[in-house]
């Protein structure tokens, strides 16, 4: 197959989505308050995955989400956003950071409660793992799903 025209392929895909990505972290691009689940942000998001935690107790921690930032014209901060599991009374504590394989960034909150949005710290051209965690408030168990 053409060289030239897949190594023109990856690179449109890679320019896009530093796009995206410059302009979720800027909020540019609009997530609805009421965000009731992942799926209705769905059409914005560059990656989404869900974590449980414990009640009073961190779970598990979800490394699925994987990216570069921009090398320039780039905020240094990464939106994501969070809502528990719908149809519940479920509300948790959510924590981010970027993971790193030596040093990784101390952990940042991005609120509590039954959904919410918060930035965390990424430094312009750096490649990482985004690291969330949740901790239940009321309940024995709580689902998060978040979005970046």
């Amino acid at each position: 197959m053409g060289g030239k025209s897949a190594r023109r392929g990856r690179l449109c895909t890679v320019l896009a989505v530093a796009a995206s990505v410059s302009a979720l972290s800027a909020g540019t691009v609009s997530v609805p308050a009421s965000a009731a689940s992942v799926s209705e942000v769905g059409v914005t998001a560059l990656c989404k995955s869900r974590v449980s935690g414990f009640l009073g107790k961190w779970g598990p921690v979800s490394k699925e989400c994987s990216y570069t930032s921009p090398a320039s014209g780039w905020s240094g901060k990464l939106r994501i956003t969070w809502n528990v599991q719908a149809s519940t009374n479920q509300t948790a504590c959510v924590q981010a950071r970027m993971g790193k394989a030596k040093n990784p960034d101390k952990w940042q909150s991005i609120g509590c409660g039954p959904l919410g949005v918060g930035t965390i710290k990424w430094p312009k051209n750096t490649a990482s793992n985004v690291e969330v965690r949740v901790q239940s408030r009321n309940s024995p168990v709580a689902n998060v799903d978040y979005s970046i």
